[in-house]
């Protein structure tokens, strides 16, 4: 840069010998053997679980709680991020006179790789255990074998994940009575961003026993299938006040909702009198759910009693009282059109960083304290460190959400057109990728006006929802946006966070 504006200060930097790989919520909050949980709830770490077992020939669904504690440190030899993850579960059903008690012990190797993209390999650490007990029986887990790969992409705001597992686990039936090998082959997908999170698990079984009965051997195999999925989302609501004599009519509150469901479908042997199986399967099906406490926080409430009746209301007010919006809120008016400025102050508070996971301990090595000088400089000529849109604005480039005019400036104070806010928006949702290579063409009528660098995020802003032309059919692209229609637009980004993700990773894998 020819010229950078520069500002000097004196901090206490502490630094920590541990790796600098941010582990990220939520990934693993039921675990990986077929069961669901609660969900993640800030500082605690155990849940509600409920788990289907198939072992006797019969699914059975047992109950209790799962506790989840994380460590991590960096491996001094290969300097990777080290993941262990106990998982101790406490189950029962009372029908059959069911106890279940489990203790697995994962190590996670986190490798971050050039792009940005982090690969986590899985396996046991040679630490599990596992009983049984199911009418009388014990079943004792004697051997277990598990894998399980992943692919984190991190985006401004979101990070998607995919993975894939194997196990196989070999039981002892009683006192010498037999074994039970179930074999699983799994993908799971998600993704974790601050408004919702979703996991879902697509789990295949089979079952294979051998047990002695007098002077029978009875063998016999059976089949079965799980989809689960895990999300958490914060919703908010406008609550009317009941008082007439009060400062403010109303407000918003923001619940956190943590609920999981499972579908389970088995194909097992029909057993005779004597509990010998038959060449008879069964088919059962059912679903489980579970939902964890909500977490409700009352939001600001802001003075708009001059828009009372204005057609984007409802987006300016959950705005400004999810603290998008920071200005003056007397001063407000929806007709003003919005600057870069303006807009990318917003989207970094609307689309904010992908929170870290509250399970997880790191590690410290070790710490020094040390003073040492620190320049920050801004990415831009144009926008001086004093501004008060400096941070927003350096926070949204670092991250890859905006990026500058050219010539080493950003253009904070020129006007905000459609085409530059949609860029904005993909750009932090990371979904660039979903158009197609090569010359793309958008369904509105004005698709000519388009401009290039905003023609294939316009393509992908409508096919996934987040833009409507309006009654004619025109986008109106280059047009300026005004802060009534920004705050729509918004709005609609934080909704589509909420709940549009969620429906591709759940509803539409599971059919709950």
């Amino acid at each position: 840069m020819t010229k950078l504006l520069k500002l000097m200060s004196l901090m206490l930097i502490i630094v920590l010998s541990t790796s600098n790989i941010k582990i990220y919520a939520r990934s693993g909050d039921s675990g990986f053997e077929g069961g669901i949980s609660s969900g993640e709830v800030e500082g605690k770490t155990t849940f509600d679980y409920k788990e289907v077992v198939f072992l006797t020939g019969e699914p059975i669904v047992f109950s209790g709680t799962l506790t989840i504690k994380k460590t991590s440190k960096q491996d001094s030899a290969t300097g990777k991020q080290i993941i262990t993850s106990n998982y101790t579960y406490k189950l029962t059903n009372p029908e059959r006179s069911g106890n279940l008690t489990k203790f697995i012990s994962y190590n996670t190797a986190v490798t971050e790789k050039s792009n940005g993209q982090k690969i986590e390999e899985t396996v046991l650490n040679g630490r599990y255990t596992e009983v049984i007990d199911i009418d009388g029986v014990k079943y004792n887990l004697k051997n277990y074998d598990f894998t399980k790969t992943n692919i984190t992409d991190s985006k401004p705001a979101v990070d998607y994940l995919a993975g894939n597992l194997w196990g196989r686990k070999t039981y002892s039936i009683g006192t010498d009575e037999g074994t039970v090998t179930v074999d699983v082959i799994g993908d799971f997908y998600g993704y974790n961003q601050y408004w919702g999170s979703t996991e879902t698990q697509v789990l295949e079984y089979l079952i294979e026993s051998e047990t002695i009965k007098g002077d029978i051997v009875d063998k016999w195999g059976g089949t079965a299938s799980i989809r689960l999925s895990n999300s958490t989302a914060k919703q908010i609501k406008y609550v009317e006040n009941e008082p007439e004599t009060i400062s403010f009519e109303g407000g918003f509150v923001q619940t956190q909702y943590n609920n999981s469901i499972l579908q389970y479908f088995s194909s097992l042997p029909e057993f005779d009198s004597q509990g010998v199986s038959t060449d008879r399967l069964i088919e059962k099906s059912d679903s489980l759910k579970i939902e964890g406490f909500p977490v409700k926080t009352r939001l600001l409430v802001p003075s708009l009693h001059h828009l009372k009746g204005h057609w984007a209301e409802n987006d300016i007010r959950a705005l400004y009282s999810l603290e998008v919006f920071k200005e003056d809120s007397n001063k407000f008016n929806p007709q003003d059109v919005m600057t870069r400025a303006e807009f990318a102050d917003a989207i970094v508070k609307a689309a904010k960083e992908v929170p870290q996971d509250s399970t997880l301990v790191t590690s410290k090595t070790s710490r020094s304290v040390k003073n040492k000088k620190e320049e920050i400089l801004s990415p831009f000529i144009d926008v001086p460190v004093e501004s008060k849109y400096f941070e927003s604005i350096n926070n949204a480039y670092k991250r890859g959400i905006v990026s500058g005019r050219g010539n080493e400036r950003f253009g904070p104070e020129e006007y905000l057109t459609m085409a530059d806010a949609i860029t904005i928006i993909i750009r932090a949702l990371g979904l660039e990728a979903l158009a197609p290579v090569g010359g793309v063409a958008t369904p509105f009528v004005d698709d000519s006006d388009i401009p290039s660098y905003a023609r294939n995020h316009i393509y992908v802003a409508q096919r996934i929802g987040l833009v409507l032309g309006d009654e004619r059919g025109y986008l109106k692209p280059c047009e300026y946006l005004t802060k009534a229609r920004a705050s729509v637009v918004i709005n609609k980004v934080i909704n589509y966070m909420r709940d549009d993700l969620k429906k591709d990773y759940r509803e539409r894998i599971v059919n709950y």
